[in-house]
Order: C-alpha cells, then sequence, then structure tokens
C-alpha cells in the first residue's frame, strides 16, 4: 500500500477515518478538516496528488520524490517544508563482531506541514516510527484531532526515539574494537575502525543539521506550527543534543581507538627492530672474525696452528657471550 489517508473533521463526528486517495480533493475544500497522507512511492500518481491536489511547487515535489542525504527546511506560501531522516529497521543495534561494513541504515522522510494537512514521503513502508504513529492516529487521542503540526511531531518524536537503541549499538562496537585494540591488535582491526568513524561522521553530519531545523521550528515563528506545538518540538531538541554529544563522544573514542592501533603496531615494530638489532649487534664480531680469517694470505697468526678451527669457534663464542653480557649489563634487553 502506497498511500494511506488519514482524516478528521469536527462537525461529522469525533472519530478519525482512513480514505481513499480520489476522496482528497473534497476533503480539501472541507474549512475544518484535517488530513494526513503518507505516501510511500515515488510514483507519477502520487507525484500528481501533490502537484494538483495540494498545488506544491514543482521543485519541492522533485525533492520529495528524490533521495536526500541532508536534511533541510524551506517555508512556502502554503507549508513548510522538511527533510528529516530516521532510521531503517535495518539499524536495529547489531551484534558488535558481525561483518557488516555499516552500522547506520538511514531513511529520508519529507513533511509538508500546512495548516489542514500534514503530507509524507518515504521509501519504507515497514518503517516502526510510521506504524506506531498510524496506530495512533487512529486510536481514541488521535493527534490529529489537534492538528497536522501534532502528528508531524509525533513522528518525529518517535523517529528521534529510534537514535537511542543505535547510539547503544554504536558505543558496543567502539568498545569492543578498542578492547581488541589492546588485547590482539590485529590488521583487519583498522578497516572496522575506519568504517565505524564513516558511520559516525555520517551519522553526526546529519544529526547537526537536523538539531538546527527542529532548534528553528521549536524558536522561529514559523506560521504552520502553531504557538502550542513549538515546546514539544523543543523537547525533541533536547533529545537530539544528547545524541550529537554521544555521536562526538563515540568519534573520540573511535580516535583514541586508531591511535592505539597504531601505537601498537609501533611497538610491535620496534620490538622487532630491537630483536633484530641485538641479533646483528652480536653476530658483528663473528662476522668480523670469519672475514678476517677468510682472507687469501699465505702467512697470518694462527693459520697453520693445530687447533685453530676450535680456537676460532671459542673465540667467536666469547665474543658473543660478552656482547650479550655488554647489552644486559646496559639494561638494553629489557622491556
Amino acid at each position: 500500500m502506497d498511500i494511506c489517508v488519514y482524516a478528521y473533521d469536527p462537525n461529522e463526528g469525533d472519530e478519525v477515518v482512513e480514505i481513499a486517495a480520489d476522496e482528497v480533493r473534497d476533503w480539501l475544500a472541507r474549512d475544518q478538516a484535517l488530513l494526513w497522507v503518507s505516501l510511500t512511492e515515488a510514483s507519477e500518481a502520487n507525484t500528481k496528488l501533490l502537484s494538483e491536489e495540494f498545488k506544491f511547487h514543482e521543485l519541492l515535489i522533485e525533492d520529495a520524490m528524490n533521495s536526500a542525504t541532508t536534511p533541510k527546511m524551506e517555508v512556502v506560501e502554503n507549508c513548510v517544508y522538511l527533510i528529516l531522516h530516521g532510521l531503517e529497521p535495518a539499524a536495529a543495534p547489531k551484534n558488535p563482531k558481525a561483518k557488516s561494513k555499516s552500522h547506520v541504515a538511514l531513511v529520508d522522510v519529507d513533511f509538508f506541514v500546512g495548516d489542514h494537512f500534514l503530507v509524507t514521503h518515504h521509501r519504507n513502508s515497514s518503517m516502526p516510527s510510521l506504524a506506531s504513529v498510524r496506530r495512533e492516529v487512529l486510536g481514541e487521542n488521535s493527534p490529529l484531532k489537534k492538528g497536522p503540526a501534532y502528528v508531524a511531531h509525533r513522528l518525529i518524536d518517535v523517529m528521534v526515539d529510534r537514535f537511542a537503541p543505535l547510539m547503544e549499538s554504536l558505543v558496543e562496537v567502539v568498545v569492543d574494537i578498542e578492547g581488541r585494540v589492546l588485547d590482539d591488535p590485529d590488521p583487519s582491526l583498522i578497516s572496522k575502525i575506519f568504517s565505524i568513524k564513516h558511520d559516525l561522521q555520517r551519522l553526526r553530519r546529519v544529526s547537526l543539521h537536523q538539531q538546527r531545523i527542529i532548534r528553528s521550528i521549536a524558536r522561529d515563528d514559523i506560521r504552520f506550527i502553531p504557538y502550542k506545538v513549538r515546546p514539544f518540538f523543543r523537547d525533541i531538541e533536547d533529545h537530539f543534543v544528547q545524541v550529537v554529544d554521544l555521536i562526538e563522544s563515540y568519534r573520540e573514542l573511535a580516535q583514541s581507538s586508531l591511535e592505539a592501533y597504531l601505537s601498537m603496531q609501533s611497538h610491535r615494530l620496534n620490538e622487532v627492530m630491537k630483536i633484530l638489532t641485538i641479533i646483528s649487534t652480536i653476530m658483528l664480531p663473528l662476522t668480523f672474525l670469519t672475514g678476517l680469517y677468510g682472507m687469501n694470505f699465505d702467512e697470518m697468526p694462527l693459520i697453520h696452528w693445530k687447533y685453530g678451527f676450535e680456537g676460532s669457534i671459542a673465540l667467536m663464542l666469547v665474543s658473543a657471550l660478552l656482547s650479550f653480557w655488554w647489552m644486559k649489563k646496559k639494561g638494553w634487553l629489557n622491556a
């Protein structure tokens, strides 16, 4: 079902009813009727509905029917147009050790908030926040009875609440990476660190824009947002402040994990270089002796000595032990 229309007319009773799309024009002609039109497809029929029945500008319709990566707000003659982002069902908390490349799945939701109507559009009909608000609208205390701005508030509020489990999921991933960096800095961790940093950066960009828009709705004098509704948007703004603060904290943790990983790799490389240097230092006098007595001269000290081979082996062994003892005494072999 790509379109759902909910209508309320106080002159015809106290219930919110679900109507067909072809009834929208008749309900819009009523003075006190309130409508919520929920679209879930970018179809030609939906585009025609927005253009002919609601008289929205063609550029706003184009924005609504296309995917948007950045939140947006625009006040026009007959409505305030919003692009906000919620979470796909796929963005539910995951196993921190899962191999998924992304932990954040965002979907843009378009809002046209007018005096007597609310039109929303997004591309996921199974979005939990949408299903929740639809049930509320058809209930006894329907927010639609208070006006379209109240319905928009409820939908945005539920969308924001969905960020809480995402934050818990992300902190589990960050803490897991941090622990693995310290315990076993495997090279595969670097891709996971950059993946979570990318997710957090994307989430931060969207959240900052979204926070600014919600602050504007809550504090500016926008005709289509009644004064009585603005405190509710201020509450949403407070929630987003917390979300942004958590994102910043997690970004710092992810950056710290990256720095710790690079430090651990550098430390391991230094340990390897240390061992190689010790081996090279011990082998240096041995190489000197073998090189010295490997020269092709007829007359050399001890060259014709009966125990020359055994003596040279003993001399090399003593020199190696002396080198080892000297480095031990200087503390160069300590961790």
